[in-house]
């Protein structure tokens, strides 16, 4: 019996230490797409230019490693939108466009099945 209590131990210790990531779909493949971007030397510049001009706010962030980062900005009036990246050196304005569209997660929807990774820069 204390046999069988120690391997049920051990098993269920080593499941907690297996870790499910979520990664890409089987079919996908890393690519490198060269496309013009503008940019400036920090951020408060690209900011003031995009609110003067385009009246956007800042919709979401999130940080895409330590010390960079992505500002999703939408305008609800015009429903436009933009996405800038963001480091240390600069902060550089990647996609804008028209016809913004946000989203709500639909209530029921089932949570996700794992978590995403956090060192998504090394897979």
């Amino acid at each position: 019996m204390k046999k069988i209590i120690l391997a049920i131990a051990l098993f269920m210790f080593s499941a907690m230490l297996y870790e499910v990531k979520a990664g890409p779909p089987e079919d996908a493949r890393k690519m490198m797409i060269p496309f013009p971007v503008v940019c400036t030397p920090g951020m408060t510049s690209m900011m003031g230019a995009l609110t003067t001009d385009y009246a956007v706010h800042i919709s979401m962030t999130f940080e895409e490693t330590p010390i960079t980062g992505i500002v999703i900005l939408h305008n609800p009036n015009t429903n436009t939108g933009a996405v800038l990246h963001i480091s240390e050196a600069r902060t550089c304005l990647v996609f804008s466009g028209l016809n913004a569209q946000t989203f709500v997660r639909p209530e029921g929807m089932a949570p996700p099945k794992v978590q995403v990774q956090e060192d998504f820069e090394e897979s």
